[in-house]
């Protein structure tokens, strides 16, 4: 299959086209639609770690990388990966309880950031 693509520059009144074979369309669908897939996970992932970042950002005021080291700090601590860390956070405020060893472990990590330490 063949396909011609024109463009039109009305400043210099000049048209240029670009033509290409696809050798394969259905393959290279399925290859961008599974890549779609792959990246909208990715996003919802990334979402709630960044809504835990604001939540760490607005309970102690601090930047956005503080608030990003701040989360992994607490991940290495509790032995969790960063993302269930975040999850963890956003449901407390939706009004599930953290596990008291979270509890112990913020509290230390607060203390930990509000003293200057490396987060």
């Amino acid at each position: 299959m063949q396909r011609t693509l024109r463009t039109y520059e009305e400043r210099w009144s000049r048209k240029e086209s670009l033509v290409w074979h696809e050798s394969n369309p259905s393959g290279e669908v399925e290859t961008l639609r599974s890549e779609n897939v792959e990246l909208r996970r990715r996003l919802r992932r990334r979402a709630v770690t960044i809504r835990a970042q604001g939540v760490v950002m607005a309970l102690v005021p601090c930047s956005s990388a503080h608030a990003k080291d701040f989360l992994a700090d607490l991940a290495d601590h509790c032995g969790l990966t960063v993302r269930d860390v975040a999850r963890a956070l956003v449901g407390a405020l939706e009004g599930r309880p953290l596990t008291a060893k979270m509890q112990r472990e913020l509290g230390s990590a607060v203390v930990r950031l509000k003293d200057g330490a490396p987060a």
